[in-house]
């Protein structure tokens, strides 16, 4: 059974999403580094956002960047 959501896990979400919109892009690690979380928490989270359609995953080599949706569709928008 899946679990719940809880008012924890919402908040971190806001928390992250806004850092990740004010960012060009940035790593899972720089998410780690920034909110003090561990990594296995950020990287929920992100993932999280990323199922929800608020942010995308671009991968190089190992290491994962993470861009804001919103911002890419204005991006693409403005071509």
């Amino acid at each position: 059974m899946p679990r719940k959501q809880t008012e924890r896990i919402d908040e971190r979400k806001k928390e992250i999403l806004n850092l990740v919109e004010s960012n060009e892009e940035l790593s899972t690690n720089d998410v780690v580094r920034i909110t003090k979380l561990s990594h296995s928490q950020v990287f929920y989270i992100l993932k999280l956002l990323s199922k929800d359609g608020l942010i995308k995953e671009v991968r190089r080599g190992k290491v994962a960047y993470w861009k804001s949706v919103k911002k890419q569709e204005a991006a693409d928008q403005e071509e």
